[in-house]
């Protein structure tokens, strides 16, 4: 449930993953975005409305201190089943991108947004592969080169500042790609940035990947000898 704060509080662990499911999705039902609620969360809110994920979306309002915290002291706050579940949003930029249409066209877009987990590292070579890929690789290699883009375009993009960004609600439409590794999740939930540092968002990895219509791209990076 969720508090006069607005921070959801942990509820009984379910026995298996379809109880798991039905619990998080009934208690997701229930909850109301608090009043005082940010603009950025309460824009957050509207994105996730906007494609029918609002119903399965639970919100939560952590400490100031918390990107001080372990992720094992997160994953705890936010009663998420393990670390592997805690994700963050980057926008990469490709710094030499080569026009062939509008700026954010899904198979050649000057910007992608990814969600990666914070346990994983990400191969930016796959990234830029994947990306060139999307246009069935028509584009020359040498104009690829992914980087994570400058907060003033973070900004101007998304909306959101550092520790919020989020795929939900953002100012422009940038496509979105998560990792592979994402989808094999147990239980399938994903958390992430709300819209502003103090806030996180739950919901099923699946209904997220219907509804945002993102990519799904195998990102991890090779194993170390």
């Amino acid at each position: 449930m969720t508090t006069a704060s607005g921070a959801t509080t942990p509820s009984t662990p379910a026995t298996n993953t379809t109880d798991y499911m039905n619990q998080f999705r009934s208690q997701a039902e229930k909850e109301r975005l608090p009043e005082h609620a940010p603009d950025g969360v309460q824009r957050v809110e509207q994105g996730t409305r906007d494609i029918a994920l609002r119903n399965c979306s639970r919100f939560y309002e952590v400490e100031s201190d918390y990107y001080d915290w372990t992720l094992e002291r997160r994953a705890a706050r936010l009663n998420a089943p393990s670390i592997a579940h805690l994700c963050k949003t980057i926008l990469f930029e490709n710094t030499k991108w080569k026009p062939t249409g509008d700026t954010l066209d899904p198979v050649n877009s000057q910007f992608y947004c990814v969600v990666v987990q914070y346990v994983d590292k990400m191969n930016a070579q796959k990234l830029m592969n994947f990306v060139r890929d999307l246009g069935n690789k028509e584009i020359p290699r040498k104009h690829y080169n992914m980087r994570v883009a400058s907060e003033e375009k973070n900004m101007a993009l998304t909306g959101y500042e550092t520790g919020g960004v989020t795929p939900f609600g953002m100012k422009a439409n940038v496509p979105i790609i998560i990792t592979k590794n994402m989808t094999m999740l147990e239980p399938p939930i994903l958390y992430l940035g709300a819209g502003h540092r103090d806030w996180k968002i739950a919901l099923p990895i699946d209904d997220f990947i219907t509804a945002t219509k993102c990519y799904v791209a195998d990102l991890e990076a090779s194993p170390t000898a």
